[in-house]
């Protein structure tokens, strides 16, 4: 049985702050393909749209996530809404991104791309290629926000489901085939419609797995795309990056800190002076429009460690000691401290559950 979920304001203070909708297009096509109204559903869960100035439309993760339960729910048998969605994304509304993934040299450099584009499509989306011998995983994680987020019962394998789908999708697009694609993995036991998961990647799924993949030879990363144009990629870049900038921007002065961290860790050890330099604002003003958005400097490094301090956990490289120190714990004893916090259980044993 699921609990609910805190209330709007909590999650904002937790990080989770509604995002853009650009995904609409892909959602109205994958319900045209499963018969369903997805603009019905929209509306009736109150998100609204105004298809002239999309890029203002927001809404949050957590309610897109509630309308693909539901679009899974509605769709005949001999489908799977998440796969469709997959299968159907693309960067109409995102024309920078769109140039940028189709002009990269390699499967690798695309891959690049993707975890750029996450940022504005579902920042909790982690991509990772691991690669072992002759083989590479496209590893998908979520790092939801959310203290003890398995209790809320989040139908987070449906979200992984369409992201797997939309990286096979675009793999096949920029190799002009599905070359080197070796198997699935699936964290969670096989669901009744398994049958579905080897029908749709054409290979091998296997379920009850450490973690959720795509299975390549590890070869293909670096093989010539025929699509490549260093000169519009390049350019394609510089557009990208603006657009992050503007989105960050948009969303508010703490997620702009929280970007300037993700991107660099040492900056956690800024104090609220030396990060209004780096926003080139006034001490007070940075504090103002905090407090404006519900939110303190000392809310957002807590809320940053305890995001780092999970995607280091989960990612396997660091020793415990290590994310202590490079979060600004004076000791293991209080980053585990903390942890028990934010989590519930202490580091170690979340790793164990985790990886």
């Amino acid at each position: 049985m699921r609990i609910p979920l805190p209330p709007a304001a909590v999650l904002e203070a937790l990080g989770i702050k509604p995002i853009p909708l650009f995904m609409l297009s892909a959602w109205i096509k994958a319900g045209a393909k499963c018969g369903i109204n997805v603009q019905t559903l929209f509306k009736e869960a109150g998100v609204k749209v105004d298809l002239i100035r999309l890029e203002d439309a927001r809404v949050s993760p957590l309610q897109l996530i509630s309308l693909l339960e539901q679009c899974a729910a509605l769709t005949p048998p001999d489908k799977h809404f998440p796969f469709v969605l997959g299968d159907t994304f693309a960067f109409e509304s995102l024309p920078e991104f769109e140039t940028l993934l189709t002009t990269s040299p390699t499967l690798r450099e695309a891959l690049r791309v993707a975890d750029l584009a996450r940022q504005v499509v579902l920042p909790w989306l982690k991509l990772e290629v691991r690669e072992d011998g002759d083989l590479a995983r496209v590893v998908v994680g979520l790092d939801v926000p959310l203290p003890n987020v398995e209790a809320y019962g989040l139908p987070l394998h449906l979200v992984t489901d369409a992201i797997l789908a939309c990286i096979r999708k675009f793999g096949r697009s920029l190799q002009g085939s599905e070359e080197g694609l070796l198997g699935v993995q699936i964290r969670r036991a096989a669901p009744p419609n398994a049958a579905q998961f080897d029908a749709f990647f054409t290979v091998p799924t296997q379920f009850n797995q450490p973690v959720d993949a795509l299975v390549f030879e590890r070869r293909i990363l670096d093989v010539p795309l025929e699509g490549a144009f260093p000169a519009l990629h390049e350019q394609a870049q510089f557009l990208a990056e603006q657009r992050l900038g503007k989105e960050v921007k948009r969303q508010g002065v703490a997620a702009e800190i929280e970007s300037f961290i993700a991107r660099d860790a040492s900056l956690l050890a800024l104090g609220v002076e030396e990060m209004a330099d780096r926003l080139s604002l006034h001490p007070r003003t940075l504090q103002r429009r905090l407090k404006d958005e519900g939110d303190t400097y000392l809310h957002v490094q807590a809320r940053m460690r305890q995001r780092l301090a999970c995607q280091w956990l989960r990612e396997g490289k660091l020793s415990i000691d290590d994310i202590s120190a490079r979060l600004g714990f004076s000791d293991r004893r209080a980053f585990t401290a903390a942890f028990k916090r934010w989590e519930g259980v202490t580091p170690s044993a979340w790793r164990d559950r985790e990886v």
